[in-house]
């Protein structure tokens, strides 16, 4: 009785003793947790969290992307909202983009027929308005031809990206064309196309498309 008591001690003491001995020779042990921290692939929050927010970043100045049509639509749209806001009681008649669409140049006729210019950035006016220096006959002349559209500013620019899918204006201007009041613009596609296109501001009818690469 006494041999099998010692000998269970021993066998005890010699498991324990190879445990430790397996623990502490064992050359794989704490590897798995360092590999999956360092490794991208297995990271849920590595590259794939960081690469978007850059690129977000990089386009989120306050300019639509080229060839963006809804968000340049929308910036042209703002750029008008501002600047008749200004000008109390007055209508777009013309609109030029600068800056990638950043900046828009916009010109507003008041009710009298006068011409005012504004600058406008991210949906504010950051120059003018400046009166131009217009006569009798020039201001004549805009308050025919806003008499005459149907059609302003922002329903004319649907109408003219409906005619160019995926089209950015970059221009856009009330004028007479073959004894029609049309609005005219520049429109550039994704691709780098320039489209010029009227259409006739009473009826919103496309009366000219034309494209050339730029």
């Amino acid at each position: 009785m006494v041999g099998a008591t010692v000998l269970a001690g021993g066998c005890g003491a010699v498991t324990s003793e190879a445990e430790r001995l397996t623990v502490r020779s064992s050359p794989t042990l704490g590897t798995p947790t360092a590999v999956p921290t360092d490794s991208p692939a297995d990271s849920p929050t590595g590259t794939p969290t960081g690469t978007p927010t850059g690129t977000e970043t990089g386009e989120g100045t306050g300019s639509p992307a080229p060839g963006d049509a809804q968000a340049s639509l929308e910036g042209l749209k703002q750029a008008g909202q501002a600047a008749i806001a200004a000008v109390p009681g007055s209508k777009v008649i013309s609109m030029e983009s600068e800056e990638n669409g950043r900046r828009w140049e916009v010109q507003v006729v008041g009710e009298d027929g006068t011409e005012h210019q504004l600058d406008v950035e991210g949906g504010k006016v950051v120059n003018g308005p400046t009166t131009e220096e217009d006569d009798a006959d020039d201001k004549a002349k805009h308050r025919e031809r806003l008499t005459a559209a149907k059609l302003d500013y922002a329903q004319a620019a649907d109408k003219i990206v409906a005619a160019v899918p995926e089209g950015r204006i970059t221009e856009l201007n009330l004028d007479d064309e073959q004894d029609k009041t049309v609005w005219e613009s520049d429109v550039i596609t994704a691709n780098g196309t320039k489209q010029e296109v009227a259409i006739d501001a009473a009826t919103g009818e496309v009366t000219r498309k034309s494209g050339s690469t730029s």
